[in-house]
């Protein structure tokens, strides 16, 4: 594990009080599959794609804050350097710290993140899920974004909202919309950081200047805790940047320093918190369950994240094709929890989100009063997606759905799930007669 019980405890306690808080810098985006390049690597590039045209000093060659801001100096910053940019090695494939922190803020887990990366990976992971996540480049744009998601706040800049007006180097901290957007932000923490508790990924890289940015920015004096998660040495990071370490001892005096990577500590938070979110799903069937005479307790103990997710997603009535969006259970599930206890008891068993029985798949999907074939057409996935041999849909109607219940094609296993393979779709009633319960 990368938490320690208690710190782990603090972190799930700030979830439900809603006073977890991201700072996110740019050693987030450097895991598989990402692989987005370091500054020092972008720096490098830049200063190769200009030697010909011109010999450079150098000493600027691994150094974005010195090279950009040479072009800065010089007045041809937005017209020379910042198309020298390799954008394309600035985007790539979300990885599970971007799911982590996306995740987090669509469901309202996090109360918000603030970003120094102008890549959109956590943007991205949203909308591949249908779900309009905005960074905002301003205090106020924060406030107005949050009727999609929770705020992501970047800071730095955003690579597809202004690519021109992105911070390099510390020479554009003069400069009067620079400094409009920085106060903007400032601003914004001063009112939403005071009593959060702070878990900071990714900071210390080569982007030195935005580490005493955000030094300067950090006005508060009383988080609940901060959580520092970077692989390297204290010692090693403090050397990289005194100020912004002494600054984030500065804040709580419940202060750690997780020794691992972002991708892997934020994948484990955000996998506990889903189990809290099952434990709480499964409660809900509880009192049916009693009232059956029923013993069965499901556990999601053993399910993988990607499991839980789609758990959370079943639960909700989403396709898998869209996100999770709650921060609890629907009180409405408790149809659906009840179903697993019930099938549980008869012998079924956990095979991932879904259920095994009798050599059958089952996926249980809350219809929430809906009619069966209205949770049909809205749960419509590709066929690349994994298929369940049955699908329940807890507390729906059927108001009238074809005789034919099972759809052409050949039913599909949760491992290998066949092209175009179809489901028989049932409600909770038709499923106890199908099962025998």
């Amino acid at each position: 594990m990368v938490f320690d019980a208690d710190r782990l405890t603090k972190l799930l306690g700030a979830i439900e009080t809603d006073t977890l808080v991201f700072l996110c810098g740019a050693g987030l985006s450097m895991s598989d599959p990402s692989k987005l390049p370091s500054a020092a690597r972008v720096a490098e590039i830049c200063y190769e794609n200009w030697f010909p045209i011109e010999p450079l000093d150098p000493a600027l060659k691994w150094d974005i804050d010195k090279l950009s801001g040479h072009f800065h100096a010089r007045g041809d910053f937005k017209t020379q350097f910042i198309p020298l940019v390799p954008w394309n090695e600035l985007t790539g494939i979300p990885n599970k710290g971007h799911a982590a922190v996306a995740d987090m803020l669509v469901s309202r887990a996090a109360h918000a993140a603030l970003s120094a990366n102008f890549d959109c990976m956590i943007e991205r992971w949203a909308g591949e899920r249908k779900i309009s996540l905005r960074g905002a480049l301003t205090g106020q744009e924060a406030v107005n974004f949050t009727a999609a998601t929770n705020p992501l706040v970047k800071f730095h800049g955003c690579m597809d909202r202004g690519p021109m007006d992105t911070l390099w180097t510390q020479g554009q901290l003069g400069e009067a919309d620079v400094q409009e957007k920085i106060e903007s932000c400032s601003q914004w923490m001063t009112l939403n950081l005071p009593g959060r508790h702070l878990v900071v990924v990714g900071f210390w890289t080569d982007w030195g200047y935005l580490n005493n940015v955000l030094a300067n920015a950090l006005t508060v004096s009383n988080a609940l805790s901060v959580t520092v998660i970077n692989p390297e040495t204290s010692v090693a990071l403090q050397g990289k940047a005194a100020d912004l370490w002494a600054k984030l001892n500065s804040l709580s005096a419940s202060f750690v320093h997780v020794q691992a990577s972002a991708d892997e500590a934020l994948e484990e938070l955000r996998a506990a918190y889903s189990m809290t979110w099952a434990k709480r799903f499964y409660a809900l069937g509880a009192p049916l369950a009693k009232d059956a005479g029923l013993t069965a307790t499901p556990t999601p103990d053993s399910l993988a994240m990607d499991d839980l997710y789609r758990l959370r997603q079943d639960v909700e009535g989403k396709p898998y094709l869209r996100a999770a969006t709650g921060k609890r259970p629907p009180s409405d599930a408790a149809a659906a929890a009840y179903f697993h206890i019930d099938l549980m008891g008869a012998g079924a068993t956990q095979t991932g989100a879904w259920l095994n029985f009798s050599g059958r798949s089952i996926r249980v999907v809350n219809g929430a009063g809906r009619g069966l074939n209205d949770v049909r057409e809205t749960n419509v996935e590709p066929s690349t997606f994994p298929q369940a041999d049955i699908v329940v849909c807890a507390g729906s109607l059927d108001l009238g759905v074809p005789a034919k219940l099972i759809a052409t094609g050949k039913a599909a296993s949760i491992v290998s799930p066949a092209p175009g393979g179809g489901a028989k779709w049932l409600t909770h009633e038709q499923a106890k007669t199908e099962f025998g319960l």
